[in-house]
């Protein structure tokens, strides 16, 4: 993650936000050289809330990761119909 000043984000904001939603950067906003502030784009913010939500379903998380050994090792539901 980068980090730049208030200052400094002040001055470039339409440049530094375009490279945000364009590279999909996260920056942090210091002041007075301490981090105050987190700037992301709003496709990573939506990604980062539907896997909280998607991890917060009961036995969500074990259900993925016996999906992800499963697949790892070519079993599963969708291999034993190839």
């Amino acid at each position: 993650m980068n980090t730049i000043a208030i200052s400094q984000f002040r001055s470039n904001l339409p440049k530094l936000i375009d490279e945000v939603d364009t590279y999909m950067k996260r920056l942090v906003i210091t002041v007075s050289g301490k981090p105050k502030a987190v700037v992301l784009s709003l496709n990573e913010l939506e990604s980062l809330e539907e896997t909280a939500e998607v991890l917060a379903i009961p036995g969500a998380k074990k259900s993925i990761l016996r999906g992800l050994k499963q697949a790892k090792k070519r079993q599963g539901a969708h291999f034993k119909t190839l």
